[in-house]
């Protein structure tokens, strides 16, 4: 105790330099403080405007879209402008494209599927489509297959003007030209499979191929006035391509010949064309025959891949109840509510259509509804449909093909 008290007798009495050296030091402090504000509050800045810019180019992205006319179905996230864009397999495009390949193949399997987004490919593509229409033709543009045999592919996606060319044309019942078919049974026939040549040529772009894989295209066609002709007739070359020119009874220029294919159990419809861009490979589709391997097709099903892509959905009390299919809430605004139909790409419904739809999904969730809302008759511009709200597909009435349906907010 006298020790302690001795030192705070003798202690030295603090100077006023030992003041102005606190003083300053907690002034640098505060000057650090505030320069460290000044940085946060320029960085939360550069942050917002990071974020805007992000929005504006989404925005101008999507208005140079639409002046070009690019297709709805094309990825605007494709920051690195790859022409191949993957096709995820929960995806509803990566479904309706399995449904079509098995149409007539019923045990072919999707490994992988490329959409194709090749903007100069395209723009030609779209300039032909400009042309018939300023001919007066109608485009009569049809979703079919293409094999290109030992080409590799992405000789065409890559190109930068026509795409599908004579200059790769086959000799086939119908002369030479540029073969397509709405069976893949049929193009399966020409379909890519890698030589050992090309499996040390090929480029980095797809992975390699898996044991008994193939790939082939599914092209959008500008059909146009078409003329149908029997294979066994035996022209040549020369007279389909005359034939393609301007028939002279009728005065109509005819410009694809058509023909039935019957060498196989399904009969298939063959367009053929003698010019080239014509033709846009709109999607790349890899695929294999025989038992399905999990490992290249995790789900078996549309359903399967539906519950694994919704299965992170927020719950909402009574949501229990609502089908599996259901990847909307029931009480969405009605305003911001449409009714698409898949076409390779979703088209919205006519307006009275869509009142019809939501109508009946309304009901279809009300406590007693036994099955009674569960198919919807309504009328498109050309044909009617039946929708089925439970499984969500449509039926053409008049003709039988179905389609994807979706209910989107």
């Amino acid at each position: 105790m006298v020790k302690k008290w001795l030192s705070k007798l003798f202690r030295s009495p603090k100077s006023p330099k030992d003041d102005i050296t606190t003083a300053r030091r907690e002034s640098e402090i505060q000057k650090k403080m505030k320069h460290i504000q000044n940085i946060d509050t320029q960085l939360l800045s550069l942050d917002n405007q990071i974020e805007e810019a992000k929005r504006k180019k989404s925005d101008l992205m999507n208005q140079r879209w639409s002046v070009q006319g690019m297709p709805s179905t094309w990825s605007n996230n494709n920051s690195e402008n790859k022409i191949l864009v993957e096709v995820t397999h929960e995806s509803d495009q990566f479904w309706s494209i399995h449904d079509k390949l098995r149409e007539t193949m019923d045990d072919a399997w999707i490994s992988k599927i490329w959409h194709v987004q090749n903007s100069s490919l395209w723009t030609y593509y779209s300039f032909q489509k400009s042309k018939l229409t300023m001919a007066g033709i109608n485009h009569n543009e049809r979703h079919v297959w293409h094999g290109t045999s030992s080409l590799d592919p992405s000789v065409i996606y890559n190109d930068q003007k026509d795409g599908f060319t004579m200059q790769f044309s086959i000799h086939g019942a119908w002369g030479e030209g540029i073969y397509f078919s709405n069976q893949s049974c049929f193009s399966d026939q020409n379909s890519y499979e890698p030589s050992r040549r090309d499996r040390i040529r090929r480029t980095t772009e797809r992975p390699d191929f898996m044991e008994g894989e193939k790939e082939m295209f599914l092209a959008k066609l500008l059909v146009g006035n078409e003329i149908r002709i029997s294979r066994s007739h035996g022209f040549t070359s020369g007279d389909l391509q005359r034939m393609t020119e301007v028939d002279v009874k009728s005065g109509t220029r005819y410009i694809t010949v058509t023909g039935e294919d019957n060498r196989q159990d399904n009969k298939s419809n063959v367009w053929i064309v003698y010019e080239n861009g014509r033709a846009y490979p709109d999607y790349l589709v890899r695929y294999y025959n025989g038992q399905r391997d999990p490992e290249r097709t995790p789900y078996r099903t549309r359903e399967e891949a539906s519950r694994k892509k919704h299965s992170k959905r927020i719950l909402t009390k009574g949501d229990k109840d609502l089908p599996e299919f259901l990847t909307t809430l029931a009480m969405s605004d009605p305003h911001t509510v449409q009714w698409e139909f898949f076409d390779v790409g979703w088209v919205p419904y006519l307006q009275t259509a869509h009142e019809q739809l939501e109508a009946a999904y309304l009901n279809s969730l009300s406590d007693g509804n036994e099955g009674n809302y569960d198919v919807v008759r309504v009328k498109g511009i050309d044909f009617s449909y039946d929708v089925n709200i439970k499984t969500m597909t449509q039926t053409n009435v008049e003709i039988g093909t179905k389609r994807d349906v979706r209910r989107y907010v």
